[in-house]
């Protein structure tokens, strides 16, 4: 019995101390980045490593820097995220997209919401957009 409590009680300090410790580590990560208290504690250092990966895209993916900001402006109209918008079109004009060339990622993203609307709405089937396609 005796061995239980002391194992409970090691168990409880330990869990304390590292509750400790994760707290502290848990304020310098904060500090690191605005955008790190987004996210749960139990994740929070994953997603913040997920988010620093995921941004390799716009300097080191399959895409020139450009064309990777124009395709995240028209997702970041598309689902109307004002946040986003903002972000990616400062982004963009840093590396040097120009004016027209937000319009037009705009407009697409305009339009294939404008279509979606158009197809969905007219309760278009597969079998005619397939055919629409030449599939």
């Amino acid at each position: 019995m005796k061995k239980n409590i002391l194992i409970i009680v090691f168990a409880f300090i330990s869990l304390n101390a590292l509750g400790q410790t994760d707290e502290s580590n848990y304020q310098e990560f904060l500090e690191k980045s605005p955008f790190n208290r987004m996210y749960p504690k139990s994740i929070a250092s994953e997603a913040a490593q997920y988010f620093t990966d995921w941004n390799k895209l716009f300097s080191s993916g399959p895409t020139t820097t450009k064309e990777a900001r124009l395709a995240a402006i028209s997702a970041s109209a598309a689902i109307k995220c004002e946040y986003c918008i903002k972000a990616q079109i400062i982004f963009a004009k840093r590396v040097g997209v120009t004016d027209e060339e937000i319009k037009a990622a705009v407009q697409i993203a305009a339009e294939v919401n404008r279509f979606s609307t158009l197809l969905y709405g007219n309760q278009f089937t597969e079998e005619e957009f397939n055919k629409a396609l030449g599939l």
